[in-house]
């Protein structure tokens, strides 16, 4: 891993899943827990993962709404379950209607 490619990434594991976010992408929402883990106060080493014990395959999602400020669920993920994940990543002023849910 390059030095440059350090400073504009920050790894996640969540729930043992590897996501690389931009850290441009992270400086929108600066208030967030995602990126108070990934400033150089919190993390000691910006090549390491940090782990994060949630659903992997939301936090997709998550990354979605943080890059679109939409967000187009799948049929299986419940529009409940995306919000707590945000929620729990200290989001703020999440509409619901920012949240396409397609599910019956």
């Amino acid at each position: 891993m390059t030095t440059q490619e350090t400073t504009e990434t920050a790894t996640f594991n969540v729930g043992g899943k590897i996501y690389k976010v931009s850290r441009a992408t992270l400086d929108k929402f600066p208030d967030t827990m995602l990126a108070r883990m990934a400033s150089k106060t919190w993390q000691e080493n910006p090549e390491a993962a940090m782990f994060i014990e949630r659903d992997s395959e939301r936090f997709r999602f998550c990354l979605d709404y943080m890059r679109d400020g939409k967000v187009h669920l799948s049929p299986v993920v419940s529009k409940e379950a995306l919000l707590a994940d945000l929620q729990c990543f200290a989001f703020e002023d999440v509409k619901e209607s920012d949240i396409d849910w397609s599910g019956n």
